[in-house]
């Protein structure tokens, strides 16, 4: 028989995870009941192993090794979909996950493992910003990277009738890593690739922010904040921002940002 709860003391060199805790992605065979055991560890003075595959009837033993991601996010993503005997066991050092459960269950969580556990993907981030102004006089015709940009502020506001390209820059990212992108001559974005779904597709940048260089009195270089922000954007997808308002200006400057996965 399977114990339902006990408390382990912490062993040197041993990681043990609340089973409990939820994540927002389904979880295929349904939410873990709440008095699930926590993880099994391994032989220690005081400590219970989980039960082996022998000893627990229909059940067997599979280990999944981690290689790109976070062991413990990983772990939590296996818990919901444990059956009720079902156990998940966490070993740090190797970074693998030891679980005990029905034969189904595991050709299951090795599915959810297998999507999970993929290297970082690459992201193309190309970044624009325009200066919008309004006022008399005859615009200037708009350079050609922008024309299309500027057809879509048309049809949000007629306010504006001019458009300058303040600078247009590109840089190639990757998933979990900061990256610094100059634009211009007195602007940079730094964003952070947080995280790519591969199944919608959806590049989530946390967080995203626009710079603009200043002078300080001393005569140093320094970069102010413009905006902040977090970013969830489809692949290849044109997003226009409106980044700041000038006040006592009837300028305004906008930032258009495309975010492109590169193949593996």
């Amino acid at each position: 028989m399977i114990p339902t709860r006990f408390r382990p003391r912490q062993a040197p060199g041993l990681l043990v995870l609340a089973a409990a805790a939820a994540l927002a992605l389904p979880a295929a065979g349904g939410a873990a009941p709440a008095d699930r055991p926590a993880a099994g560890v391994g032989s220690a003075p005081g400590v219970r192993q989980a039960p082996d595959a022998g000893a627990t009837p229909g059940l067997q033993a599979r280990v999944f090794t981690i290689r790109y991601r976070s062991l413990d996010d990983a772990y939590l993503l296996v818990s919901p979909s444990l059956s009720t005997r079902g156990w998940v066991r966490s070993e740090p050092a190797r970074k693998t996950l030891t679980v005990l459960d029905t034969a189904e269950n595991l050709d299951r969580i090795g599915e959810i493992l297998a999507a999970y556990d993929v290297p970082p993907r690459s992201v193309e981030v190309a970044v624009q910003l325009i200066l919008a102004s309004s006022g008399e006089g005859s615009p200037q015709p708009p350079p050609p990277p922008i024309r299309g940009v500027i057809e879509k502020l048309n049809a949000l506001s007629t306010r504006w009738n001019d458009y300058r390209l303040v600078g247009d820059a590109r840089i190639l990212g990757t998933e979990g890593e900061h990256s610094t992108l100059r634009v211009g001559d007195d602007y940079r974005v730094d964003f952070r690739v947080d995280q790519v779904s591969h199944e919608t597709r959806v590049i989530r940048f946390k967080p995203f922010e626009l710079q603009r260089r200043e002078l300080t009195v001393e005569g140093n270089e320094r970069y102010a904040s413009v905006m902040s922000t977090v970013l969830n954007l489809r692949d290849a997808q044109l997003f226009i921002v409106g980044a700041s308002k000038m006040e006592r200006s009837n300028r305004a400057l906008f930032m258009t940002i495309t975010a492109s996965l590169q193949r593996p």
